[in-house]
């Protein structure tokens, strides 16, 4: 049989068009997956740069902590120390005058700290806090008036709150047990005390806060550090107004001044700070720093904020501390007051091991 020409022509062009097509479109798909790879590889490489920083941050946090001392006014890291007692005991340092050259405050204040100074660290001791584990019925109440929370629910939200972290199953009047979390769908109670303040968005009625967790999303207000006692030295003003009796927060500016300048070392500090006369339990305040921190990372640049806590274990000698738990802050929550012209350097690791071989 003859094949025309013409015919064959006819054939071999379409055929050609689309293997040229065909090739065309893997050329393209190569090179976009290339593309995206590259953009993979770089993401990839920028995060784990990233974790290598948090990570030597967060070793270099432990290793100041190990090295120093804190007291009334917070971790000593100078070169130069100033007590009223010539014992090295460490508990006697607490309760001493101990003063160095060099301090971080445990309040919240900025540092620069990372490899290029590049991150804005935060300290809060957890005694500063608002402890969910620990608070009363007296001041969760004065916790829902600051958040203007209705009237109407205080009674709901701290019988469910003390359901939740008691270890027994008998619910209180207004309050929930496992039967009742059943029917609305959700996690029963633990019966332990919380692990983190945003599993408080598991208790009934407490998802339902937007004040509480709008305001603990851009400063940590509430903690559930495994510590007791309420530390003035280091609470910010929203905290001082709760835990202190006949003192607004316009008020705290008085004490906040004067710890400033001194820190506060008993009640009888404190009344003088404050202008007023605190009763209650007389263990209930406890001038000194914890060992539960609330710990901010800030990368302005990157517009990423991180926060942990932090407990030390100085009795576990496998590992001397641990992380309770980390969050990301969203973007829509990250606190933009941050300066980072006002932040001082946080003090190297070298710094830090010269203070120690110097004392």
């Amino acid at each position: 049989m003859v094949i025309r020409d013409d015919i064959s022509r006819g054939f071999i062009l379409p055929v050609t068009l689309w293997v040229i097509a065909a090739v065309s479109l893997a050329v393209a798909s190569m090179s976009e997956w290339v593309a995206s790879s590259l953009v993979t590889a770089i993401f990839v490489k920028n995060r784990m740069e990233a974790d290598i920083e948090l990570a030597n941050i967060e070793n270099e946090l432990v290793f100041a902590f190990a090295k120093h001392p804190y007291t009334y006014r917070g971790l000593q890291v100078g070169t130069r120390q100033d007590t009223d007692t010539s014992d090295t005991n460490y508990d006697t340092m607490l309760r001493s005058n101990f003063v160095s050259d060099k301090m971080i405050f445990l309040d919240s204040r900025q540092y620069k700290i990372g490899k290029d100074k590049n991150y804005i660290i935060k300290i809060q001791d957890g005694r500063g806090l608002i402890n969910l584990n620990t608070i009363n019925e007296k001041f969760l109440g004065r916790l829902f008036n600051q958040l203007e929370v209705p009237n109407n629910l205080h009674s709901l939200l701290a019988d469910t709150l003390l359901d939740y972290r008691d270890t027994d199953n008998l619910k209180r009047l207004s309050g929930a047990e496992k039967k009742d979390y059943a029917r609305l769908k959700k996690h029963p109670p633990t019966n332990n005390p919380l692990l983190s303040p945003w599993e408080a968005q598991r208790i009934i009625g407490w998802n339902n806060l937007p004040p509480l967790w709008k305001t603990q999303y851009s400063q940590p207000l509430i903690t559930t550090c495994r510590t007791s006692g309420f530390n003035p030295n280091t609470a910010p003003k929203e905290v001082l107004a709760i835990f202190m009796n006949k003192v607004t927060i316009e008020q705290t500016s008085n004490i906040i001044n004067f710890r400033e300048k001194i820190p506060i070392k008993n009640i009888a500090d404190l009344n003088s700070a404050s202008g007023t006369l605190q009763e209650g339990d007389p263990f209930f305040f406890n001038f000194v720093p914890g060992r539960c921190f609330i710990i901010e990372l800030i990368n302005p640049d990157k517009q990423q904020q991180i926060r942990f806590s932090l407990t030390l274990l100085p009795r576990n000698e496998s590992q001397p501390w641990q992380i309770d738990y980390a969050i990301r802050i969203p973007k829509q929550y990250q606190n933009q007051a941050y300066r980072e012209e006002q932040a001082v350097p946080f003090p190297s690791p070298e710094e830090i091991d010269g203070w120690s071989t110097a004392n």
